[in-house]
């Protein structure tokens, strides 16, 4: 099994390790382009090729320990897959002060089961979307109310914290069935139009507990273009990265996050990289918060 940057055993000890890699290769209810599923083995396959030190903090960010977990097989039906993730994921015990699960998917239907999971032990959890796609529709197939595309409406029956960034697609059920959510998207023409004003309002929606989930179509396709949906007028690397550094420094607690939606092209390697580097961008940011450092 691959390991997240291939380190030596003594980084990857489940029992030592703060950070902990958990990889979801489910795609049972891609509606467009299929291929996610191997997104996870695409991801930690490429990891080895990140340098060990990170260029904002020149921190080795690694030290801490990063666990790679056995994948969780993939499921016969939406309802056992979630079922099978609650389970596993709950029995681990990765949502606690001294962990830092970072989930690989798969497609986004895994993420509300993850949610569950973390509100369990932090009830006031908020949740930090980086996507082109709001996610809010109730039903769509395949896959009926456990469709991707439903993905933040079943998040929103655990907790109603749900900040959205980089959204620029969505149904015209949206607003009216979430009508408070679609005021408060936070689209790339916002960031781009006004940065210090978009990142206010996203830290003053987000709770103490924090958990991110990462679609990589969040990216504009110039940067991510491996991915089930992609959507002109995405993110920059800047400015997604400028936005998880400022929640870490925020003083909120994040406690986990995933990148889903990685569909390898056979063409290159290039949304896998980048997804492998937004994990290390993760850890590094967390890894400086817990050292108490900041970027000059």
């Amino acid at each position: 099994m691959d390991r997240f940057l291939e380190l030596d055993p003594e980084y990857c000890d489940r029992e030592t390790a703060r950070f902990h890699i958990v990889p979801i290769p489910y795609e049972g209810t891609v509606c467009f382009q299929k291929g996610t599923a191997r997104g996870p083995e695409a991801i930690l396959e490429v990891s080895d090729q990140i340098e060990h030190m990170d260029e904002e903090f020149q921190i080795e960010y690694f030290k801490e320990g990063i666990a790679t977990w056995p994948y969780l097989p993939p499921q016969f039906s939406p309802e056992a897959e979630i079922n099978l993730i609650e389970q596993e994921i709950g029995a681990r015990d990765l949502f606690r002060p001294d962990r830092f699960p970072i989930f690989l998917g798969g497609e986004h239907s895994i993420t509300p089961p993850l949610v569950r999971v973390a509100a369990q032990k932090y009830p006031n959890l908020s949740v930090l979307q980086f996507d082109a796609h709001s996610d809010l529709r109730n039903e769509f197939e395949p896959g009926g109310i456990w469709s991707h595309a439903c993905a933040m409406r079943r998040v929103l029956e655990t907790t109603p914290h749900l900040v959205q960034v980089g959204i620029r697609s969505f149904s015209e059920e949206d607003p009216v069935a979430c009508p408070d959510r679609v005021k408060k998207f936070i689209t790339p023409n916002m960031i781009e139009d006004d940065f210090a004003g978009s990142l206010a309002a996203i830290l003053a929606q987000l709770t103490d507990h924090v958990y991110i989930t990462f679609d990589m179509d969040a990216f504009d396709p110039a940067i991510a273009p491996g991915v089930g949906t992609p959507e002109p007028g995405g993110l920059t690397w800047r400015q997604c990265t400028r936005i998880l550094r400022a929640v870490f420094e925020s003083g909120k607690t994040v406690v986990g996050a995933d990148v889903m939606e990685t569909m390898p092209l056979n063409n290159g390697k290039g949304t896998e990289y980048v997804a492998a580097r937004l994990v290390e961008k993760i850890i590094t940011y967390a890894t400086a918060k817990s050292a108490n450092r900041r970027i000059s």
